[in-house]
């Protein structure tokens, strides 16, 4: 049985905390400055409504947030063409500050396996931020609008996606080509319909803080990816459909391809690249793997100088692959069972508006919100999760998109999973969790138009599902950069 680590972040895909809710018509204070830069960006900003990426529930990051912004003309030359074009890519570190082990000791454990990831087993690691631990990943977007040729709404999308880390487990190394999507809506945008191969973890929950990514440090929950929801990075054939009932209630579903529940590592995401590793197969070489469907209620409502940001959401998965089945495996160390569910529910509200007055500035100011989520005891490690957290979105006046959070998250381990575990401690010398806390601070600075720096600590008082003796807590220093280009 391989580890599943709490972790202090999933990777990341960028969205801009400046368009926490603004209006689309929004463009910020300094596009309206007479400078080139200002120019550059309002020009960026206007191709967003169309040629931006369709389809996540939080907004995709602006042309007008990006490095390259429109210099020169380029965007707006590949627009009259149809396209749009970005890339956003991420790298985080984390390293444990406390004076506990680096690793797990070379003698007493089993050697590590090509199926271990070097996770639990002599000399590996138990968690990311163990010892020094750095990921990088980058993700480019290529878009087409299709109401040029007389299909309104219509977009055709293509992506891809590299990355490397130095633990497998957390993040494998990836270079593959991440999407291929139609997005079109339908009676008078009523309906949202997206097909072919795409993530799902963007486009439904919104499980970072504040549903936002630009500051990857704090939630910990591995529910969603342990059901088989393809997460930022790693697509799988798709198909979503949205239906906006008002403008503040929605309701959506989704039918996707699995990810491998009960691949070679117990892994899903190393499975899925591991045995995909252009990203284009449509059924999973791992028996057993099916069909995830997911189902989602939420009420959005947007910043204004009369309404605070005010998101509630609460979905249902359910996935009818070939799960382990950890409540029967101490009969039979292979059992599994057909199907698995889970449950999710989150809420956003933002309590204070430093700027009020304005419909562009009203997004700025204090928020809190909390998570549930519930996975099957028999096929989820980690069944429980509970998360607290409070943010604020432009802290200061002189720095409007910034970002200050806290987050407090509770991971509770299935009692079958500790049963497995315990039962094998006298040959494995490693002791199931009960249950994990972890506390985040980080503050996210941003630096220029497509730019943004995060800083931050994080204490998880039990860092891994599956502890040694003398293994310690986790204090984490912990570092990203974010760019858009």
């Amino acid at each position: 049985m391989s580890a599943f680590p709490v972790k202090a972040a999933e990777p990341a895909v960028s969205t801009d905390v400046s368009q926490i809710n603004p209006p689309v018509a929004a463009v910020p204070e300094s596009a309206a400055t007479p400078d080139a830069s200002a120019s550059s960006a309002a020009r960026a900003y206007a191709l967003d409504a169309k040629y931006g990426y369709k389809g996540w529930i939080v907004p995709f990051p602006s042309y007008g947030d990006t490095l390259a912004l429109d210099y020169g003309n380029w965007r707006t030359k590949l627009a009259e063409y149809g396209f749009g074009f970005s890339i956003q890519g991420s790298t985080i570190f984390q390293d444990n500050l406390l004076n506990t082990p680096s690793r797990i000791p070379s003698s007493g454990f089993a050697p590590c396996g090509p199926n271990s990831l070097n996770y639990n087993c002599a000399g590996g690691r138990s968690y990311f931020g163990q010892r020094p631990s750095v990921m990088f990943a980058n993700s480019a977007f290529l878009t087409y609008d299709m109401s040029q040729h007389g299909i309104p709404d219509g977009q055709i999308a293509v992506g891809t996606n590299f990355g490397v880390s130095n633990d497998q487990q957390y993040n494998p190394n990836t270079a593959r080509l991440n999407s291929i999507s139609w997005y079109q809506t339908l009676l008078d945008k009523k309906l949202e319909i997206k097909a072919g191969y795409f993530a799902n973890l963007p486009e439904f929950a919104g499980t970072f803080v504040g549903g936002l990514v630009v500051n990857p440090f704090g939630p910990s929950s591995s529910v969603p990816i342990v059901l088989g929801m393809s997460p930022n990075s790693i697509s799988t054939p798709n198909f979503r459909i949205k239906w906006n009932v008002t403008n503040t209630l929605y309701a959506q579903t989704a039918i996707q391809r699995s990810l491998p529940v009960n691949g070679p590592t117990g892994n899903s995401i190393y499975d899925e690249v591991n045995t995909n590793p252009t990203g284009f197969r449509f059924t999973s070489s791992v028996p057993g793997t099916r069909v995830l469907s997911i189902n989602e209620f939420g009420y959005k409502r947007p910043s204004s100088p009369d309404a605070p940001f005010t998101w509630l959401r609460a979905g249902f998965m359910y996935n009818n692959s070939t799960f382990p089945d950890y409540s029967r495996m101490l009969q039979d160390p292979h059992a599994t069972k057909n199907g698995s569910y889970g449950l999710y529910l989150l809420g956003d509200y933002q309590v204070t508006q430093s700027a009020p007055g304005s419909p562009y500035t009203a997004y700025r100011g204090m928020y809190v919100g909390g998570s549930f989520m519930y996975g099957d005891p028999k096929s989820t490690p980690f069944t429980q999760y509970y998360e607290a957290r409070a943010y604020w979105v432009g802290p200061f006046a002189s720095r409007p998109t910034d970002l200050l959070s806290f987050v407090y998250s509770h991971n509770k381990t299935s009692r079958n999973v500790q049963s497995v575990i315990n039962n094998y401690t006298a040959y494995t010398n490693f002791f199931a969790i009960s249950g994990a806390n972890s506390i985040t601070a980080s503050y996210t600075y941003h630096v220029m138009p497509g730019l943004y720096a995060t800083a931050g600590l994080g204490y998880t008082d039990k860092p891994s599902l599956s502890e040694f003796r003398g293994e310690g807590n986790a204090l984490n220093v912990l570092l990203s950069l974010y760019w858009i280009i």
